[in-house]
């Protein structure tokens, strides 16, 4: 046999057993079976369709050793023994014939009808480069010299003993696995328990995210007291946990995944799957509409939040959060370069978009360059809330100021009708507040007169401040007077007019007095911006009150035509009414290139099947029914128009609830924190939602 060519025989017959899975057997030649094992392991993973691996259950299996397709390591591991039939007719050869006595004085010995030959059954299981090919391949067939001389020497022959140790190595390794096996299971057990740690390590991580807690502690070497939550937890948690106890604890290996680049390198997988995850649902929606609004953080920066609205798979509405994005200013030309931006980034296509919501970021509306802020739009209601934010800031700032107010306000039993009993912030988004905090001021007047009276008096470091508070307040009530108005006319003004002179008297304000009259430059022709004769009534009946309402006015119309409610009605009508209007139908077309004489045929069609099985006759009714009994393949284009009506946006409730979120993330203990690890944090807020 040529040297190196041992064990390729072992798969002659198998044809397509490729021959690098023959190649390594014959290099491991160390007696102990491990060859034997790996060849069993890679002729067990090998190709289902290997007819000798179907031919061990099979009745028609042949056992002859003279036959090619039989591989004698095979039949060994499967637990068979040498062949040696008894119950059949041995030829002579030579006058000469194989004698089944021959089976028990040498029991490797096997018998091949079909050849008239003798084989080592040990030697074909496990060869090598010293075995006897006579033996092993070719076959032995003179009888005369066997039992005294051939079989003998073959016994003695070092290729035969070889196989013997071999096989006996082979059967160790059955029972306590060989030395490779041996390895491979403990380097296995090692990549299990790192995997354990590494994911006690993520959970905590996880767990820490969830609850809107910092990781790190502000000292972490072990002198450290308390070395921060993600530390702390993990300490705790090797109480019951042995993974992180050898790990962490013991310091078993060399590594622990618990320094800062760790955590962070971790902390960075979580927003890309959370934010994949969503771009992908979105994409699948095909269409969707922008929620986008702006606020401010502790640090000052200017935060915008992008929510993403879109119609799930079950003609659900699901609005996600995209991100905060740091801008340096609200104009509509950066917002809007920074929407674009961010959806191109993420590759969401623009022409997908089906509908657009900004509350307080006005400036997105055509052409206005600046957020339409009506409270800063008329001089005298901007200094009345920046006197009421000012005054807010005030008393709250000091413990001891405020210790003053509520004592003022007990000594003048003030009786507010169940209303404020404290001083109220203003917001920048919620008009609501701003009224609250009117109303604060007003409930409690002469509690707040009192102190500033009081604190200006005998304060002397915040005296001055006192003071000059107290007659911006004394100067406010007659500055309230366009915010107690709901008409726009002489009648409304004189009673809202008549109701603050009230007010006045009963607290001793002073009369209102003119402005001064503001010129108009000499390049612009000169003279006054107001009539000389104007007098104090008409002024604020002109500048103010009026100048409010016109505001309020154009601002409403403005909102409601822009939003085009009417196309928003029609889609309404389609979808619930049993005979909507040709008008509609004709508008959605307009509007949105649906094919109009397949809309109402699967309208009609709809509304039949749905009124067999449904009494009630509302929008979420029907669009649960086409959901539900799987109607969407049956009525595409209605389907398309439910999609569409459910992408686009209400309201914005869904940014004012990521502010929420920003002020638990970004509190005034981590007000350093980057814009990048803010996105991480608020991503891991959300990502048990969509990993």
């Amino acid at each position: 046999m040529p040297r190196g060519g041992g064990w390729r025989h072992l798969f002659s017959g198998h044809r397509d057993l490729p021959e690098e899975k023959c190649r390594p057997v014959a290099e491991n030649r160390t007696g102990d079976g491990s060859a034997a094992t790996d060849a069993l392991d890679r002729l067990a993973t090998s190709s289902p369709n290997h007819s000798f691996l179907y031919s061990l259950e099979s009745d028609n299996f042949i056992r002859d050793p003279g036959e090619k397709s039989t591989n004698a390591l095979i039949l060994f591991s499967s637990g068979f023994e040498p062949y040696q039939p008894n119950n059949i007719i041995f030829p002579q050869l030579s006058g000469r014939k194989f004698r089944p006595e021959w089976y028990s004085s040498f029991p490797w010995i096997e018998y091949s009808p079909s050849s008239n030959s003798a084989f080592c059954f040990y030697c074909r299981a496990f060869p090598s480069n010293t075995s006897d090919p006579t033996f092993v391949s070719v076959g032995f067939k003179q009888w005369s010299k066997a039992s005294y001389k051939s079989f003998p020497q073959h016994e003695k022959s070092f290729g035969h003993k070889e196989a013997i140790a071999k096989l006996a190595g082979y059967k160790s390794s059955k029972k306590s696995g060989s030395i490779i096996s041996k390895v491979n299971t403990h380097h296995q057990q090692i990549v299990a328990d790192n995997r354990a740690y590494l994911k006690c390590i993520l959970d905590s991580l996880l767990y820490c995210a969830r609850q809107s807690i910092a990781v790190r502690g502000h000292r972490e070497d072990e002198d450290s007291s308390n070395k921060g939550n993600f530390l702390e937890l993990l300490t705790l948690r090797a109480n019951d946990n042995d993974i992180i106890q050898r790990y962490f604890i013991e310091k078993e290996k060399t590594f622990r995944y618990v320094s800062g680049d760790y955590t962070n390198t971790f902390l960075e997988y979580l927003p890309n799957i959370v934010i994949k995850n969503i771009i992908d649902n979105v994409i699948a929606a095909g269409i969707f509409s922008i929620i986008v609004d702006e606020t401010q953080d502790l640090s000052r920066h200017e935060q915008v939040a992008i929510i993403i609205r879109y119609a799930t798979k079950d003609l659900s509405p699901a609005e996600v959060f995209l991100g905060f994005y740091k801008t340096e200013t609200t104009d509509g030309e950066t917002l809007s370069m920074l929407i674009k931006s961010t959806l191109v980034s993420h590759g969401l296509k623009i022409e997908n978009i089906r509908g657009q919501c900004y509350d307080g970021a006005a400036s997105m509306r055509g052409s206005y360059r600046s957020i339409r802020n009506l409270a800063k739009q008329v001089s005298y209601v901007r200094n009345v809330f920046g006197t009421l934010n000012t005054l807010h800031n005030f008393i709250g700032a000091s413990f001891k100021r405020h210790a003053i107010f509520e004592k003022m306000y007990s000594v003048l039993n003030v009786s507010t009708c169940d209303g404020p009993k404290t001083l109220k912030s203003l917001s920048d988004t919620r008009w609501s507040c701003r009224l609250d905090a009117l109303k604060a001021v007003l409930l409690n007047f002469q509690t707040v007169v009192s102190i500033l009276e009081d604190i200006s008096e005998n304060d002397a470091v915040y005296g001055s401040d006192a003071n000059a508070l107290l007659n911006n307040v004394q100067s406010m009530a007659k500055e309230t007077i366009q915010e107690l108005c709901n008409m726009q006319c002489e009648e409304s003004f004189n009673n809202t007019w008549n109701e603050v002179d009230i007010l006045r008297k009963q607290y001793n304000v002073s009369s209102p007095i003119l402005p001064r009259k503001q010129k108009i430059p000499a390049k612009l022709g000169g003279g006054l911006k107001e009539v000389e004769n104007t007098t104090i009534n008409k002024h604020y009946k002109i500048y103010i009150f009026f100048a409010v309402l016109d505001n309020i006015i154009n601002d409403m119309g403005e909102r409601f035509e822009e939003n085009n409610l009417y196309v928003l009605n029609c889609m309404q009508d389609i979808l619930l009414n049993d005979m909507p209007n040709n008008n509609s139908f004709k508008e959605i077309n307009k509007m949105y290139g649906f094919d109009e004489y397949n809309l109402k045929a699967e309208t009609t069609i709809l509304n039949r099947m749905y009124k067999t099985v449904h009494d009630r006759n509302n929008v979420q009714s029907k669009i649960n029914f086409i959901a539900s009994e799987n109607y969407r393949a049956g009525f595409p284009t209605l389907t398309r128009l439910i999609q569409l009506f459910i992408t686009i946006p209400t309201n914005s409730a869904s940014c004012e609830r990521s502010f929420s979120c920003l002020r638990r993330l970004k509190t005034y203990l981590r007000t350093t924190m980057g814009q990048s690890r803010l996105v991480l944090e608020f991503c891991k807020l959300n990502e048990k939602d969509h990993l």
